[in-house]
């Protein structure tokens, strides 16, 4: 964790963020940034979170991988492994809060434990995603090959968590 001398506006942290294209930066409500390196095992797997929440939802929102990141209530700044954000909280937005760190808070939320990860942080990660607004956040620790939710799922959202997991391994799981 990282303690700078004054917390970063959204311009600032898009900035540092752009400038270290290896990291991955998330603010925390009290201003303190949190660093880890990317990992493309990881990136995959979200990737394949994502391509899930794309296929239950897409006729009705929006589904991202960790490219992007939201602003929460409290000020916080995340961005989730995989999320889905339906079109009527996206479209509430105007342009300019769509091009930054939008003011939003996704319906479904996934983090996945990397290898630079620990499951007690990523775990209180979706439960904060849940406290501030989220339908139903899941944690998944490929390692451990264990998953845990909070809040309920929107009706017809099902995870084959164990594609999840597998993703990143030498061929898919048939």
């Amino acid at each position: 964790m990282i303690v700078p001398t004054r917390p970063l506006d959204d311009d600032e942290l898009l900035r540092l963020s752009a400038a270290n294209p290896g990291w991955h930066i998330e603010r925390e409500s009290d201003g303190s940034l949190n660093v880890s390196p990317t990992s493309y095992r990881n990136a995959i797997r979200a990737a394949e979170a994502a391509r899930q929440l794309a296929a239950w939802g897409g006729e009705r929102g929006h589904a991202a991988a960790s490219d992007g990141g939201i602003t929460l209530p409290d000020r916080a700044v995340r961005a989730p492994d995989a999320s889905w954000i339906s079109f009527d909280r996206w479209e509430a937005l105007n342009d300019d809060e769509r091009a930054s760190y939008p003011h939003v808070v996704p319906e479904v939320v996934v983090e996945i434990v990397s290898q630079y990860d620990s499951y007690a942080s990523q775990r209180r990660k979706t439960e904060h995603y849940v406290a501030q607004g989220a339908l139903y956040a899941v944690v998944i620790d490929p390692d451990r090959r264990v998953v845990e939710a909070f809040g309920s799922p929107p009706g017809g959202l099902t995870l084959d968590v164990d594609r999840i997991i597998d993703a990143g391994g030498s061929r898919p799981k048939t």
